[in-house]
C-alpha cells in the first residue's frame, strides 16, 4: 500500500507550460488516428464515412484532440493547481481519467449526430469503454515518453549546474566583504554574504540567515516585491518561485527530476522548487551551456 502511495506522489511533469500540454495531446490524437485507420476495433470498418477509413479515423480523433483543447481552459483558471511544483504521478492518472470521460462525451455525440448508435443500443458507458480501450495505449505512451524527456533533460542540466558550482566555490574559497542588505522596516542590518533566502508568507517576509552553521530565522513586516525592489543591486539575489528569494551563492546541490529543479541551500534548511519560467533563467545565471 504504501508503495502504492508513493508512486502516485511521486513528481511528474506538470502543466506550467501550455506547449506541453498541446503537445502531449497532439501525439495522443495522433496514435488514436492511426489505431483507428489501420486497426478498425470494434467493427469501425462496417461504418466508415464514405468508405473512406482515413477520414473517419480523422473525424473521431480530430473530435478527441479538440475535447482535449478545450479541457486546456482549466490549466489557464488554475495554474498553481497544474504546476511543475504540485502535479505528481496520482494527479496525472486523475487527468487522463478526466479526458477519457470528455473524450467519450464527445465521441458519444457525434454517433449520435450521425445516427450510427442509437441511445438505447449503444450507451455512454460503452462508449466509454471504446474510448479507453482506443486510447490507453496512445495516452500511456505519450505520457511516458514525455516523463523520461524530462527526466534525462532536467537531470543532465542539474549535473551540469554541480558541475559549475564546485567549479566556482574552488575559484571563490576566500572570504568576501561583508555588504547589507537594505530593509527599510528592519533595523539589524543583514551581511548579504550570511543571507539564504526569503519567503512570502502574506503581507510577512521570512528571511532566513546563516550563524555560526545554524539557521536564523527572522520575520518583517514587508513584501518580497519590496524587499527585489529595494536590493535588485545585488547580483546574487534571485527570484526562483513567486514566494521565494535566494542566494544564489548559498546554492549547494540541484536536484533535477521530473517535475522539475529544486535547489538546497542549506542542510539544515528543505529544499527551494524552481517554478518553469524561471529555469531557463536559472541555468543561464548557471552558465550550464559551459558545462553541459
Amino acid at each position: 500500500m504504501n508503495r502504492i502511495l508513493a508512486l502516485f506522489c511521486r513528481p511528474h511533469p506538470g502543466y506550467a507550460s501550455f506547449n506541453a500540454y498541446v503537445t502531449t495531446s497532439t501525439a495522443i490524437a495522433a496514435g488514436v488516428f492511426l489505431v483507428l485507420s489501420f486497426l478498425q476495433p470494434f467493427n469501425l470498418g462496417d461504418r466508415n464515412i464514405l468508405e473512406n477509413p482515413f477520414l473517419t479515423a480523422l473525424l473521431y480523433a480530430g473530435g478527441s484532440y479538440v475535447t482535449m483543447l478545450i479541457n486546456s481552459l482549466w490549466l489557464k483558471l488554475f495554474p498553481q493547481f497544474f504546476s511543475d511544483e504540485r502535479w505528481t504521478t496520482g494527479k496525472e492518472i486523475l487527468m487522463c481519467v478526466y479526458q477519457m470521460i470528455t473524450i467519450a462525451s464527445t465521441i458519444w455525440l457525434i454517433n449520435f449526430i450521425r445516427s450510427t448508435f442509437p441511445p438505447d443500443k449503444y450507451g455512454y458507458l460503452g462508449m466509454l469503454w471504446v474510448v479507453v480501450s482506443v486510447g490507453f495505449f496512445p495516452c500511456l505512451t505519450a505520457q511516458l515518453i514525455r516523463h523520461i524527456y524530462f527526466m534525462k533533460k532536467r537531470l543532465r542540466k542539474a549535473t551540469a549546474m554541480n558541475i559549475g558550482l564546485m567549479l566556482d566555490k574552488k575559484e571563490t574559497s576566500g572570504v568576501a566583504d561583508p555588504q547589507f542588505i537594505h530593509l527599510k522596516r528592519f533595523i539589524k542590518p543583514i551581511d548579504i554574504n550570511t543571507f539564504i533566502l526569503a519567503e512570502s508568507k502574506g503581507d510577512y517576509l521570512v528571511v532566513n540567515i546563516s550563524n555560526n552553521g545554524s539557521v536564523e530565522e527572522l520575520t518583517i513586516n514587508a513584501t518580497l516585491e519590496e524587499f527585489e525592489a529595494e536590493n535588485a543591486h545585488f547580483e546574487q539575489l534571485f527570484r526562483c518561485h513567486d514566494a521565494f528569494v535566494i542566494n544564489k551563492n548559498k546554492i549547494t546541490w540541484v536536484e533535477g527530476n521530473a517535475a522539475g529543479y529544486k535547489l538546497l541551500l542549506h542542510p539544515k534548511l528543505p529544499s527551494v522548487f524552481v517554478s518553469g519560467e524561471k529555469a531557463v533563467e536559472l541555468k543561464k545565471r548557471m552558465d550550464v551551456e559551459k558545462y553541459a
